[in-house]
């Protein structure tokens, strides 16, 4: 049963590196705001961030719910804010390391 957290935790960790070196990559360009102007000068930029937006603030009331915690789920989303998805990454591997079976990753302990 062991099996589903290194696999879980290694793929995590592969597509935390994959989106990191994407950020970076992108920072040797111009910096994030900079980046931000040009994202919401139109529409589709718009579009895109109320929707990465609606999506990050889901995930931290799931977090705060996950953790039975108003206090960690404000938290979470704030982290989310401004990490984007580099901390919902990072809150699964947390929760994948503290997991006793698959379930646990996603749904509150009892």
């Amino acid at each position: 049963m062991i099996y589903y957290k290194s696999v879980t935790i290694a793929s995590l960790s592969l597509l935390l590196t994959i989106l990191t070196g994407f950020i970076i990559w992108a920072s040797i360009e111009s910096n994030v705001i900079i980046g931000f102007r040009e994202v919401s000068a139109t529409r589709w930029g718009i579009a895109t961030l109320v929707d990465i937006y609606i999506s990050l603030t889901f995930i931290g009331v799931w977090i705060g719910v996950i953790e039975k915690s108003l206090k960690k789920g404000i938290i979470w989303t704030l982290s989310l804010f401004f990490w984007g998805n580099i901390a919902t990454l990072i809150y699964i591997i947390l929760r994948a390391l503290k997991s006793s079976k698959p379930s646990d990753i996603f749904l509150p302990v009892k």
